[in-house]
């Protein structure tokens, strides 16, 4: 193994060469730096590289692993509760397990994940080593916030530059005078990048989640087109949402909700009428939803430009 360790006024910079998976390996780098455990998938030599610069509310971790597990430590995790952890994959291809969920990381994208959290990132073999970076940052409660399943992966190779660069730049530079900027400026500037595309990542998910809402709505419009008292209360009872949020969903597709019942209830008629059905027209209505045999009639003419009557 080869040591170097230099200390600044904000932190230390250590850097170490290991050549045997031992008790020294488990305790200084994994215990006290990632707060996880480390277990190789392959017995018999080994070799690590890692270099991390401490201060007094962030670390970073550069490290080249064989292919094994990191396993978070929950016990010597759990005072982080206002931390997160960014895992950039350098070269080589990981697999993040957190709370069921398994994720791929790989170049291309970012693991950030609940510090307190337990996870696995699993190093999976290849052609090449693996290098992973790790920043691990407290007092970041805000961003955690935006994480809602204590793990997500930021698919970005902008983002994965962005942490690969700033942990050179801190593990070349934290050790010097340099290091109170550090310690400001070039750790604010980590986080508004993290919370720049974690709120993008969210925008992105409501956005698909809205979506997958507003058509199990009109699902349920369609198939309960004959409920007479079928409105605003009675979807935002089934779908456990307030009716404000529900005539949101419906303005933003450019539609009310009063008027996307109306047509489904009117295509539900008029398909019936177009089926030579013998049921009269009164009771097409009202098996339709309309309560009122003239309000079909007018709002059928205003849509189709006939009379119900004279449905083709």
């Amino acid at each position: 193994m080869t040591n170097q360790e230099t200390n600044s006024e904000l932190g230390n910079l250590i850097r170490r060469n290991y050549t045997e998976y031992d008790k020294l390996f488990r305790d200084e780098f994994c215990n006290d730096l990632l707060r996880s455990s480390f277990e190789p998938q392959e017995e018999g030599r080994f070799s690590a590289k890692t270099q991390a610069a401490i201060f007094d509310d962030a670390r970073v971790v550069s490290a080249t692993l064989p292919a094994g597990v990191i396993a978070r430590n929950a016990k010597l995790a759990s005072s982080e509760a206002a931390s997160l952890v960014a895992i950039n994959v350098v070269r080589g291809q990981t697999k993040l397990t957190c709370e069921g969920r398994v994720t791929m990381i790989d170049p291309l994208s970012v693991a950030v994940v609940h510090a307190d959290c337990p996870f696995q990132l699993e190093i999976l073999p290849g052609t090449v080593e693996t290098t992973i970076s790790w920043i691990e940052l407290a007092s970041v409660a805000d961003l955690r916030s935006l994480i809602r399943t204590k793990a997500v992966a930021v698919s970005s190779n902008a983002l994965s530059e962005y942490i690969s660069f700033f942990v050179e730049f801190f593990l070349k530079y934290g050790h010097g005078d340099i290091s109170r900027f550090l310690d400001l400026s070039i750790r604010q500037s980590i986080v508004e990048m993290l919370r720049a595309f974690l709120r993008d990542q969210v925008a992105r998910e409501d956005g698909g989640n809205k979506a997958r809402l507003a058509n199990e709505i009109i699902d349920y419009i369609k198939q309960n087109l004959e409920a007479h008292d079928l409105g605003a209360a009675k979807i935002s009872r089934n779908f456990n949402i307030s009716q404000r949020k529900l005539y949101k969903i419906f303005e933003d597709s450019g539609l009310s909700l009063r008027d996307t019942i109306l047509h489904y209830r009117l295509e539900a008629a008029r398909k019936e009428l177009a089926s030579a059905t013998e049921k009269k027209i009164i009771n097409i209505a009202f098996d339709s939803g309309f309560n009122d045999v003239s309000t079909f009639y007018r709002n059928f003419k205003r849509k189709y430009g006939y009379s119900p009557r004279h449905t083709p």
